[in-house]
């Protein structure tokens, strides 16, 4: 039953593991008091893959790959990115090798090598096995020796050539539990048999089962000498000396954890990976370097782990991955749970490491990894601790506490302390309204506030026994004169405050030299013009740095420490040079969050460093020997349509020639830095496109999109804590569409020709039109003109005709006037016989002859109406001389009396002659005879 559990183990158990890892996060508490280096948790939402992830091994170029459920995760400290084997199984063992990364899976193995790409190609192994895998089969370790990779499954060992490619069954047996490598040869454990080595391609007894006793080796490393060390998953650590087996007893060694995973560094200690109790650190010489569990970690049980170049530790939890940084310079207390609270100070005294916090001051011994334990009676905000003359005084809101050991006595109980300097032969303290005065260092002395003076003082500078500075928030800079007995301020001086400041200033002293600062700017006080000025040399050094705040602090050794956003900046003075330097330690502002003017920074050792947070502190010691920085790489570079998927292109400089329609690219790129403080950011510029670089940004990934026809170089750098990288450079053309070819411009330069040919004959087609269309408007204005004059001549000759016509018919009607006259003359006269009667009647018939008086009419009718007997004789031929008499008198619409005179007849013979007329015209009875000849 045994046998079978432990085979079973590791497909099926780790899935409830995870789940006792939640109930065992609440026992790792007790250390809650331990430093730890920096540590980074990455989730499988983050990865984006499985939950578990079996081994993690590190190719040539610093990229990671990891074994995990859901098939092999690469990363390149930016980007991960899942490649599936076939069948898309879990993939349970990883090994990097040169260009070739070796994985192992369920009823698969093989290896991966990147394509120009960068994008990885399988190849896979398991068809070169010429009798097939055994049904079920899975592989769970790979080494690497010589030319040769080892592939393990519990049922089988195969050996790959790297040089020939042939693929050869080396050992099957029952149950393989383990594969080890161990100064140059291959090692393997069976259940319930032997541990064997394998020489000349057979394995060989090592060390009989019989001494192991069914021990399962989890790890088995050189360890002096000849001797190996072999990590048991449940029964300690062993020495195996030739074919000796002797056990290890280390003091406080955790025998009563289980093992999964183990990994001996290159420092010399183990890291031990368990079952539901996190990861070890472990030193030979007995004692625990770290112990790290939940909430550190996101998982308690560590199915696998490994050291990187840098001497990371990575950690394949049952849930997500977790990177140890073991070698960084920074040690990190987070205080999960809020036990301690947001630190504003600490001191480290006769061997205890003191705590101002939030909450309280709390202690612990220094250098020990036990709790930190709150001082009675100080629960409460502590705004600072003083270490003055061989005594510790913490500025408290319930005023000042003198610290003794683990004990504290409330010296003063006003209105909150901020701080406490030496002066005199006592100290003076600031407080939320004023300054007090304690005359000695005694519990029993008495404080006493200085009169004349009730502003809050948070920092101040005593620069000797009579003069003090202080820095108030809103009202600028102050200087004092005290009275003798420090009863109270002789005199004030206020210097205001000079350009911007949030917060306030804050004042501070250098080798005797009084200075304050803002966020922007650093002041020195020249005592020559009683003035602060901004030329100065601490200034100078500053400028250029992102400082956040005004806040400043002036340790025991001399430095002056500075925040800023991404670092902190601290100035020493050169014992060579005799200036100032400044240096920098690369510390982002969330690992080291606090209110704005309240950042601190203690001296806890030679040269070593605490800062407080309001989740805990960091320790460093300076100066920063093991920051790693690193080289860029160019993960991927995309290319696509407006409509189309990217396409991965290859990843070496020679230049890039892509279509017209091809104008999006997408570059990926990171630096393999897997430093959780070491802050990575990239700048680029596409050459030909924008000739300047872009702001600093930590993301990995830059697009163009919509790039227009030519040649382009992509320029990339990083910089890790300010130090750059080389310049990576990647040319890549976009085509001209084909309507931009040589062809094309030929086209075009015909076309245009055509154009200017077509353009010009219809320009001549339209100036003919033109033309044409003008010489008709003048036809038609002549042709208006021309009836314009017919018109006018028109009505010219109806004017002569009216004219004619009127004389026409005053004639008419004088010559009838004439004949009623003369006939009526005659009528009168004919009754006398005198015969110059008679010749008078004579006279007067010959004036009434008809043919005269017509021949006067006709000449008169013709020159007034020229067409009219033409037109009545054509129309009506049969028409008499007589007829047409009658007619030229109706024309003139004159009625039968007007007519008759004319003719020398009665009125009754006219209309007789007027009916026989209408005969001839035959002419209707409904039509009027004298209107009809009118209308002609």
């Amino acid at each position: 039953m045994k046998l079978s559990l432990l085979t079973v183990f590791k497909d099926l158990i780790l899935y409830n593991l995870k789940y006792l890892g939640l109930i065992l996060t609440f026992v790792c508490l007790a250390v809650t008091g331990q430093e730890f280096p920096p540590v980074t948790n990455f989730t499988p939402s983050e990865y984006g893959a499985g939950n578990q992830n079996w081994m993690i091994s590190q190719g040539p170029d610093k990229k990671i790959f990891v074994a995990n459920n859901s098939g092999l995760l690469q990363f390149d400290g930016e980007h991960w990115t899942l490649y599936k084997v076939p069948g898309e199984t879990a993939v349970r063992s990883v090994r990097a090798s040169g260009e070739n990364i070796y994985t192992g899976a369920y009823m698969e193995f093989g290896y991966w090598r990147p394509n120009k790409n960068g994008r990885l190609q399988y190849f896979s192994l398991k068809d070169s096995i010429s009798s097939g895998l055994i049904d079920g089969e899975q592989f769970w370790d790979i080494k690497e020796v010589e030319d040769y990779v080892i592939f393990q499954s519990h049922q089988r060992l195969y050996s790959f050539n790297k040089n020939s490619g042939k693929v050869t069954t080396l050992i099957t047996a029952r149950n393989i539990t383990n594969l080890f490598r161990v100064r140059g040869k291959i090692y393997y454990q069976v259940a319930e048999e032997d541990l064997y080595v394998i020489e000349d391609g057979v394995g060989l007894n090592f060390i009989s089962n019989e001494i192991i006793e069914n021990r399962e080796l989890v790890g088995l490393f050189p360890y002096s000498n000849d001797t190996m060390l072999a990590v048991t998953r449940d029964d300690g650590l062993f020495l195996i000396s030739g074919n000796k087996w002797e056990p290890l007893k280390v003091e406080n060694y955790p025998e009563e954890v289980s093992l999964f995973s183990a990994h001996y560094l290159n420092d010399g200690t183990l890291a031990l990976g368990s079952i539901g109790e996190g990861l070890f650190i472990f030193d030979l010489n007995g004692s625990v370097r770290y112990h790290l569990s939940q909430p550190t970690l996101l998982n308690n049980t560590l199915l696998s782990v490994m050291e990187d170049e840098e001497g990371n530790i990575w950690g394949g939890l049952d849930n997500g991955i977790v990177v140890i940084n073991k070698e960084s310079p920074f040690r990190i207390f987070v205080d999960t749970f809020g036990k301690i609270g947001t630190v504003y100070g600490s001191e480290v005294v006769d061997g205890i490491t003191y705590l101002g916090t939030n909450q309280g001051l709390y202690y612990k011994d220094a250098g020990s990894e036990g709790t930190y334990n709150l001082i009675a009676g100080t629960t409460g905000q502590v705004w600072s601790l003083n270490y003055i003359n061989g005594v510790l005084y913490a500025g408290h809101d319930k005023g000042t506490f003198m610290v003794q050991g683990r004990n504290a006595s409330l010296i003063w109980d006003g209105l909150g302390t901020w701080t406490v300097r030496p002066i005199g032969d006592g100290i003076i303290q600031g407080h939320y309204n004023g300054l007090s005065y304690l005359p000695d260092t005694l519990i029993t002395a008495k404080a006493q506030y200085l009169q004349n003076f009730d502003l809050s003082v948070q920092n101040m500078v005593v620069e000797n026994d009579s003069t003090l500075w202080i820095s108030h928030y809103h009202r600028g800079i102050f200087r004092l004169t005290l009275e003798k007995d420090y009863s109270g301020v002789r005199t004030m001086e206020n210097y205001g405050l000079n350009g911007k400041s949030e917060l306030g200033p804050q004042i501070f002293q250098i080798e005797d030299e009084i200075y304050y600062s803002t966020e922007d700017i650093i002041y020195k006080f020249d005592r020559n013009s009683n003035k602060f000025t901004s030329s100065n040399e601490l200034n100078e050094l500053s400028e250029g740095n992102s400082r956040i705040s005004g806040a400043s602090r002036v340790l025991a050794d001399g430095s002056w420490w500075t925040f800023g956003r991404d670092n902190l900046y601290y100035v020493t003075r050169d014992p060579f040079e005799q200036k100032f330097i400044s240096r920098q330690v690369p510390l982002p502002l969330e690992y080291r969050n606090i209110s704005k003017g309240f950042e601190n920074i203690s001296l806890v050792g030679k040269d070593k460093y605490l800062v407080g947070s309001n989740g805990g502190y960091i320790e460093f010691s300076v100066p920063l020997n093991k920051i790693p920085a690193g080289e860029i790489l160019l993960s991927a570079v995309g290319t696509a349509s407006q409509r189309e998927n990217f396409e991965f292109k290859p990843l070496l400089n020679s230049e890039l020639e892509l279509g017209s329609n091809i104008n999006n690219i997408i570059f990926l790129y990171g630096i393999p830095n897997y430093q959780a403080l070491s802050k990575t950011e990239y700048i680029y510029r596409l050459k030909n496109y924008s000739s300047s670089w872009s702001g600093w940004s930590n993301s990995g990934t830059t697009r163009f999109e919509n790039l227009p026809a030519g040649n382009y170089t992509f320029e990339l750098k990083g910089r890790i804590n300010d130090k750059e990288t080389e310049i990576l450079t990647y040319s890549f053309s976009i085509a001209r569409p084909w309507y931009y070819n040589n062809l094309a411009f030929l086209s075009y330069f015909i076309l245009f020709l055509l154009g200017l040919a077509g353009i010009h004959y219809s320009y001549r087609r339209r100036h003919k039109n033109i033309i044409k269309a003008r010489e008709k408007n003048l036809r038609m204005k002549n042709l208006e003109a021309e009836q314009e004059i017919i018109r006018l001549q028109k009505e010219h000759l109806e004017r002569d005709m009216a004219e004619k016509n009127g004389q026409l018919a005053a004639s008419t009607m004088s010559i009838i006037k004439k004949n009623e006259f003369l006939s009526n003359l005659k009528d009168e006269l004919k009754g006398a016989g005198d015969p110059d009667v008679k010749k008078v009647i004579k006279t007067i018939d010959r004036e009434l002859r008809e043919e005269d008086n017509w021949k006067m009419f006709k000449e008169a009718f013709k020159n007034a109406d020229k067409e009219f007997f033409d037109k009545i004789k054509a129309k009506h031929p049969e028409l008499t001389s007589n007829d047409l008499r009658l007619c030229a008198y109706l024309r003139l619409n004159l009625s039968s009396k007007e007519i008759a005179p004319l003719v020398n007849i009665s009125v009754k013979s006219v209309e007789i002659k007027r009916y026989r007329l209408r005969k001839k015209m035959n002419l209707p009875r409904e039509v009027n005879l004298t209107d009809y000849i009118m209308n002609l």
